[in-house]
């Protein structure tokens, strides 16, 4: 196929991206509706019915996964190739941005960067799993950057081409002693495998590195024994995707990369906005592929510890009414020089205004198992929409620290089954995004927002 080519009549062919295996990926125009996109191509033969059948079984099931960390699919056909072969293909978004084979071929990144994209990969790998399907064809050449976050390239044709190459593996022992059992789908272990294998290389710069070696040092143990872990040579003690991707979601909050505070400069003491574009210029470091990795930022706020219940950083939202409630003072021991008619008297003359003592809160109970995952699978992608936001320029430097503050502690104590009146928790996450200042949040951004919020279960 040369560039030019017209694909159905729709789909002109650009430049040929990429091999992966037996598929070929080009950029190309969808001349119906004007956009551009990719398209992967196989040749398979007319006689391998049951070929193109799996591969427009891979299509359809990447086709119904809506994941930020999975490429949209648009499309799926089969096409005239020469006498004996059909050409069977999709279509999928056109990215910008690069491969993280590239970019690791430029350097070994920072462990924040690598914690971040593995965890973004083992999100989209738990949706995968989750329609019953693997992958396939897991590695840095389908793991795609772009400033919006990672997307998982090749599910689909390259992934179910790879899968059909390895069905000549041994035959199942059927004389085995012992009841049966459901180990993980060899092709989502396989993918867990790949998983250990990517996240090891990206922290390490060696994909078989494990605990101890040379190559760990200075890394997280506990990120090093993971990627062990779904290295496994015994398929069955590799950890299912989920599991691999709560432990990542932890760690890249753990390890995420400090926001600089601009305003604490004295040239930007005077202009807020001034401050907000010299940290955003210092989150895209100057490149599409360092913006691309810059997803997981460390919230701005300092959590007190001795809150257990209610981690209040900075206040987000005024009090009711707008007006700002101050304590009384104690006055000093030191002697005054006023009058002593001006000492307060035992009974006050005038009647004082207090404010309504507030209702207690429900006590703190532990969120169920079932309200616990769902609760943790939320509010870890309201965390990362949080950060590509602020990467992006969407959303304030200041507002999102506090606010990415409030949501990685509520995070980590339902996950780590911490007492949790998740209720009101979620309603004073509900109340700081709604008493944002104007400017904090992008229009869009904050429909997002809204959006992974709602999503939150209240719980008890």
């Amino acid at each position: 196929m040369k560039p030019g080519f017209r694909l159905d009549d729709r789909y002109r062919m650009g430049r040929r991206l990429g091999r992966p295996g037996p598929a070929e990926v080009w950029a190309a125009r969808d001349e119906l509706l004007a956009r551009s996109v990719a398209v992967t191509l196989v040749s398979v033969p007319r006689t391998r019915r049951d070929l193109r059948r799996r591969l427009g079984d891979a299509a359809r099931a990447a086709a119904s996964l809506e994941h930020p960390a999975v490429v949209t699919t648009y499309d799926y056909g089969e096409a005239e190739g020469d006498d004996r072969d059909a050409l069977v293909y999709t279509v999928t978004e056109f990215l910008d941005g690069e491969s993280l084979a590239a970019r690791l071929a430029g350097g070994r990144p920072p462990v924040w960067e690598a914690v971040s994209v593995c965890a973004q990969v083992a999100d989209a790998l738990t949706a995968v799993h989750a329609c019953g399907i693997a992958h396939g064809d897991l590695r840095a050449a389908q793991v795609f950057l772009t400033a919006d976050g990672v997307r998982l390239l090749g599910l689909g044709l390259s992934g179910a081409v790879a899968d059909a190459a390895d069905e000549a593996g041994p035959e199942p022992d059927t004389a085995a002693d012992g009841p049966p059992t459901e180990p993980i789908a060899p092709g989502q272990a396989a993918d867990v495998r790949a998983l250990g294998l990517l996240l090891a290389e990206c922290l390490t710069g060696d994909p078989e590195a494990g605990p101890g070696s040379a190559a760990a040092a200075g890394v997280p143990a506990d990120l090093v024994e993971l990627a062990g872990r779904c290295r496994a040579a015994d398929p069955e003690e590799r950890p299912a995707a989920a599991e691999a991707a709560r432990a990542l979601a932890l760690g890249a909050a753990r390890t995420a990369r400090p926001v600089p505070d601009a305003s604490r400069s004295p040239a930007a003491r005077g202009s807020r906005w001034r401050g907000l574009g010299r940290t955003r210029r210092a989150l895209l470091l100057g490149g599409g592929a360092a913006a691309a990795l810059a997803l997981v930022l460390a919230p701005l706020a300092v959590i007190v510890p001795s809150l257990p219940d209610s981690p209040r950083g900075v206040a987000l939202t005024p009090p009711p009414g707008g007006a700002t409630a101050v304590p009384p003072t104690v006055p000093p021991s030191a002697p005054s020089s006023a009058p002593s008619s001006a000492a307060p008297s035992a009974e006050p003359s005038a009647p004082v205004t207090r404010s309504p003592v507030p209702p207690a809160p429900p006590s703190p109970m532990a969120v169920p198992a079932g309200t616990r995952a769902a609760a943790v699978n939320a509010l870890v992608r309201l965390r990362r929409a949080i950060d590509v936001g602020i990467a992006a320029g969407e959303v304030g430097a200041r507002f999102g620290g506090d606010f990415a503050t409030l949501v990685t502690t509520l995070l980590n104590q339902v996950d780590g089954g911490e007492k949790v009146s998740l209720g009101p928790r979620v309603a004073e996450l509900r109340a700081a995004l709604a008493g944002r200042a104007p400017g904090d949040v992008a229009p869009d951004r904050a429909a997002r927002l809204t959006r992974l919020l709602a999503e939150v279960p209240a719980g008890p």
